[in-house]
């Protein structure tokens, strides 16, 4: 059956699973995981917009009824940030307009979308779509899952680490009629610091695929995860000098697969790291591991905590000294601060050695201090 879709993104409305279940209980229901304080809702006869970032919408008639099944609405949830509930209807529109949008759709019996925005990048996967996975696998799902389009990318690698089958895989690429949907809740990653549960689901799950035993002190090993794209060291041959008095090991992850990179940090001791998607390895740490985490003067984000709570790890941030000369802001400047500040995201980054040298002798000889 040919499908062709009324949808028109400035009639959209973005609406809440909850709230649309609330309006049409027959179309399915809300269940928790009270373990894991999460809501996730099954909801029947939906639309999954494939592409490079999922959208979720539910038909508005089935998709057996006669003539083209109008698309009202947009879920919320699918994208776990509130920033971003424009870009979803212009990202369905465009999805709706491709070729393929009018042929006809695979059906699928039973799925969970998770490939929201920026899911195939480690962190946003690691602390995003991954701990929504692994509460439905706590409670005997065995269903499938809508993934990022990659077969080699970092959401399949996790998946074959952790042993789901890969028959039980559907990518992301193609769009497809679900005829049953779990939708899991709109949780972003910032958010994971404040489900303990949930983060320590996480950790538990990938240490034990990589056949670790939980750390109780932090060890001898200690890592610098180099980055070889934006966000570098440029300075990186000082940096190399003070970390070497300290005995620590240089990875690149893209040298190694995602199982290496996880087993490498399971249960280490220390670690060291320009703030990007690696830095999600911290919740792999030995309790109470030193993570020295280095960022630009034009980009601090916390996006880690989780791990940071969850271990209590000690944690220092270290931020380059400010160049006020770099502002486009003063007198007889032409200002564009929002501009300046986006820009600076993927920002590299210039470490004050001396800096960097008094926060590790702090942190180790803080360790020192507590082993005696």
């Amino acid at each position: 059956m040919n499908k062709k879709f009324s949808y028109s993104p400035a009639d959209c409305r973005l609406v809440r699973a909850a709230d649309f279940l609330r309006a049409n209980p027959r179309r399915g229901r809300a269940f928790q995981l009270r373990h894991l304080s999460l809501e996730f809702y099954g909801i029947r006869d939906c639309l999954v917009l494939g592409g490079s970032s999922q959208t979720v919408l539910p038909l508005a008639a089935p998709p057996a009824q006669a003539g083209a099944p109008h698309l009202p609405y947009l879920f919320l949830e699918s994208c776990p940030y509130s920033s971003n509930e424009q870009y979803l209807t212009g990202l369905a529109a465009r999805a709706l307009a491709e070729p393929a949008a009018g042929r006809d759709l695979p059906e699928v019996e039973e799925a969970v979308p998770l490939n929201p925005p920026g899911a195939p990048n480690l962190w946003h996967w690691m602390t995003e779509s991954l701990p929504k996975l692994l509460a439905l696998e706590s409670i005997g799902y065995q269903g499938r899952y809508i993934i990022p389009a990659d077969p080699a990318g970092v959401p399949a690698q996790s998946l074959e680490f952790l042993g789901i089958a890969p028959e039980r895989l559907l990518f992301g690429s193609a769009s497809c009629l679900v005829k049953n949907l779990i939708l899991p809740p709109r949780l972003a990653g910032f958010h994971l610091a404040g489900n303990m549960p949930l983060a320590s689901l996480l950790r538990e799950k990938i240490l034990a695929a990589a056949g670790a035993t939980p750390a109780r002190e932090p060890g001898q090993r200690r890592i610098y995860l180099r980055r070889i794209g934006n966000r570098r060291v440029l300075n990186e041959d000082e940096l190399l000098e003070v970390i070497r008095d300290f005995g620590f090991t240089v990875l690149v992850p893209e040298e190694l697969s995602l199982a290496e990179q996880w087993r490498s940090f399971a249960g280490a001791g220390g670690f060291l790291a320009a703030h990007g998607a690696g830095s999600a390895h911290s919740l792999l740490l030995a309790p109470g591991a030193p993570f020295l985490e280095l960022f630009s003067n034009r980009y601090v984000s916390y996006n880690n905590l989780h791990a940071v709570r969850l271990l209590r790890l000690r944690y220092y941030p270290l931020v380059q000294d400010l160049d006020v000369t770099a502002s486009p802001c003063g007198p007889g400047r032409q200002c564009d601060i929002f501009q300046y500040l986006l820009d600076g995201i993927p920002a590299d980054i210039t470490v004050d050695p001396v800096h960097l040298r008094i926060a590790l002798e702090g942190m180790y000889d803080q360790e020192a201090n507590n082993q005696h």
